[in-house]
C-alpha cells in the first residue's frame, strides 16, 4: 500500500517541489495541504493525483485531518514581511501547531524545512532563519522523528527576476550583497526529489540535517554563467553590502539585509556531494540556465 505523505506548502514553491516529485513514485500517495481547494494550483495537484485538504496552522481541527492517516509528512512555514505583524512570532506559531497535530496523529517522519539558529551562533538576530531554527528545536523537544532539511537561495529566483534590477545602461544587476563571498544555490525541483529520497530511505535520514546545495558560486561567477547563455544580456553583481542593504526603506529589508551577512559570514552548511547522493540529477547553475534559458530570455525581454 502507497504510504500518504501530508505535504504543506504544495502550492508553494519548496513544497511544489516535494509533490511534484512524489506523485512520480508509486510507493507515494500524495496529500496537499492549501487554504483553497479551488485555486489553479491544487486543481493542477489533484488532476495528477494528490488527495487536496483544506487546513490551516490557525485551525487544529483542520490539520488532525491533514495529517490522519499519513505515514509521513513535509512541513515548512512561512510569513511575508507586513508592517507591524510581528513575523516571527507567527511563524513559530505555525511551526509548532503543525508539529503537535504530527504527533497527535502518530506521524512516522516529519521532514522539516529549517533553517539556521542565527542569533545563537553569530550573535545577530536574522528572524525568517531563527523561526525555523526554533520550530526545528522544538520539533525534536516533543520527540518527533525528524529530518532537517536546508535550503540554500533557490536558482528559481531568477524566473522571477526576484534580486534582478535593470540599469540605466540596460545590463542587469544582481542583488545578493555577497561582497565577493561564495554562495550556495539549488533548483528547487532538484531539491524536491532529494526530499523524495529522504523519505524513501526513512531509517537512513532520521535525525540528521541535510543542506542542499547544487553549485556554490560567487554573484560575478553567477552573473558571468548567465551573461554566456543569455545573450546579449549582460549581468553583474551588486556592489551593494548587507549594511547598506538593511538600511533601505521598505518593509523586511533590515531582515534580508541580516541573512545577506549570514550568508557571507556564516559559512552555512550545504552539501553539493550530499544533495547529488541523494538525487544525482541535480544541476549545476549552468545546466540548470541552460535547461531554462528561453523562459529566462522570455522574461529578461519583458523586464
Amino acid at each position: 500500500m502507497a504510504k500518504v505523505i501530508t505535504v504543506f506548502g504544495a502550492t508553494g514553491t519548496q513544497g511544489g517541489g516535494v509533490a511534484n516529485a512524489l506523485l512520480e513514485d508509486p510507493e507515494f500517495k500524495v496529500r496537499v495541504v492549501t487554504r483553497s481547494a479551488s485555486s489553479d494550483k491544487a486543481k493542477a495537484l489533484q488532476k495528477r493525483g494528490a488527495e487536496v485538504v483544506e487546513a490551516t496552522f490557525d485551525d487544529p481541527a483542520s490539520l488532525e485531518r491533514a495529517l490522519k492517516g499519513a505515514h509521513g509528512t513535509f512541513v515548512m512555514s512561512t510569513q511575508t514581511f507586513t508592517e507591524g505583524v510581528d513575523f516571527y512570532t507567527l511563524e513559530i506559531k505555525q511551526g509548532k501547531a503543525a508539529a503537535d497535530a504530527a504527533k497527535a496523529a502518530g506521524v512516522q517522519h516529519v521532514v522539516l524545512s529549517s533553517l539556521d539558529a542565527v542569533k545563537k551562533t553569530m550573535g545577530f538576530p536574522c528572524p525568517m532563519y531563527d523561526a525555523k531554527a526554533e520550530i526545528e528545536e522544538y520539533m525534536k523537544s516533543i520527540g518527533l522523528p525528524l529530518t532537517a532539511i536546508k535550503f540554500p537561495p533557490y536558482f528559481d529566483n531568477y524566473l522571477s527576476l526576484k534580486l534582478i534590477t535593470k540599469l540605466e545602461d540596460g545590463t542587469f544587476e544582481i542583488g545578493y550583497c555577497m561582497e565577493g563571498v561564495a554562495m550556495h544555490g539549488i533548483s528547487v525541483p532538484d531539491a524536491g526529489f532529494a526530499i523524495r529520497a529522504i523519505f524513501k530511505n526513512k531509517d537512513e535520514w532520521l535525525g540528521k540535517t541535510v543542506g542542499f546545495s547544487g553549485d556554490k558560486l560567487t554573484i560575478q561567477q553567477q552573473a558571468d554563467i548567465l551573461s554566456k547563455h543569455l545573450t546579449p544580456y549582460v549581468f553583474k553583481p551588486t556592489q551593494m553590502t548587507s549594511d547598506a542593504f538593511s538600511q533601505l526603506p521598505f518593509p523586511g529589508a533590515k531582515d534580508v539585509g541580516d541573512m545577506f551577512k549570514f550568508y557571507r559570514l556564516g559559512n552555512p552548511a550545504h552539501d553539493v556531494e550530499l544533495t547529488r547522493q541523494l538525487y544525482p540529477g541535480t544541476r549545476s547553475l549552468d545546466q540548470w540556465v541552460q535547461d531554462n534559458k528561453e523562459t529566462l530570455l522570455s522574461a529578461l525581454k519583458s523586464a
